[in-house]
């Protein structure tokens, strides 16, 4: 994680609360990554660490798959230069942008390569450099709740598999309900590659959120289910329940939907808020570190990307 940390309360000051910004409500402080990390180094940080931790060297690699929200440029993205700074000389990389689908779009990508034979260890990088990096959207409250952090994560193939299951669907109605595009200028929205756009942010109305609210509460707990039977588990047997974390009202919705309690559930939403696709996997590694997860242990992850036209979750039996 960056070391930089912004709390909340010291933004609003003594005479502002967000009372009426429910949406973006549970965070206290958040992470910024930029200007003192690009999202390369970001990336190559969470990867060398995983690396030492494992034992493993970096020319040992396979693949790299790398999801970044921002990329350092344009293009190309990130994928490459993480690549060449941890010194994965024999690795290829693979971009995955699926938004806050990503990492389990990327565990799900790495499974079908190590099941395959083609590949023996896999690496999965995301990172999330955003809201540093946008110093209009930062003095909005809907940016409260967005902070930066960074994962890897490591597959290697192995007689004792920790992917159960996975399901991933696609609801294309849902295109375009929420957006990271320009800022209005002079009344006039302009293209991001058009000459005088403005800058990035995300635009909220309310009924877009009304709508993502209705989407989301159906998808994510039919996902959850899917993802359950796939895996041959039933709800009683799982652990821990892992969530994207928009704020706290999704949280504790879908886990009531879900059929999960807090003593089964676990999010790091107050002190990093929502990280888009570096969420799940921050969060796991830090129940992780705090002896929450034990061998044998199931645990079930779910997300859903933008507007709603992706939803994805998983299974794991923890080795």
């Amino acid at each position: 994680m960056p070391e930089r940390v912004v709390r909340n309360s010291d933004l609003l000051g003594e005479s502002n609360e967000l009372s009426d910004h429910s949406f973006f409500a549970g965070v206290h402080e958040r992470r910024f990554a930029s200007p003192e990390y690009n999202s390369t180094q970001l990336g190559t940080e969470a990867l060398k660490k995983l690396l030492e931790r494992n034992g493993v060297q970096a020319s040992e690699l396979d693949m790299i798959i790398c999801s970044a929200q921002l990329n350092d440029t344009f293009s190309p993205g990130v994928g490459t230069a993480i690549q060449h700074a941890v010194g994965a000389t024999k690795a290829g990389v693979l971009q995955v942008d699926n938004g806050c689908c990503s990492w389990i779009s990327s565990i799900n990508t790495a499974k079908a390569f190590i099941d395959s034979g083609q590949y023996r260890k896999v690496a999965v990088v995301t990172v999330t450099n955003f809201v540093s990096r946008l110093e209009d959207f930062q003095k909005t409250p809907e940016s409260f709740v967005l902070g930066d952090g960074a994962s890897a994560t490591l597959l290697v193939a192995g007689e004792e598999p920790t992917v159960l299951s996975v399901h991933e669907q696609a609801f294309g109605e849902n295109w375009g309900a929420l957006r990271v595009e320009p800022d209005t200028v002079d009344a006039i929205d302009l293209p991001f590659w058009a000459g005088g756009s403005g800058p990035l942010t995300v635009k909220f109305n309310q009924n877009m959120l009304a709508r993502l609210w209705a989407v989301t509460m159906e998808q994510l707990p039919k996902a959850v289910s899917i993802a359950l039977e796939k895996a041959g588990v039933e709800n009683e047997d799982v652990s821990y329940l892992f969530t994207h974390q928009p704020n706290e009202s999704y949280i504790a919705e879908w886990r009531k939907r879900c059929g999960f309690d807090d003593s089964r559930a676990y999010d790091t939403l107050g002190h990093y808020g929502n990280m888009f696709q570096s969420s799940l996997p921050v969060t796991f590694a830090e129940a992780l570190e705090k002896g929450k997860i034990s061998s044998g242990d199931v645990l079930t992850f779910a997300t859903f990307s933008h507007g709603g036209e992706l939803v994805a979750s998983m299974v794991w039996r923890w080795n």
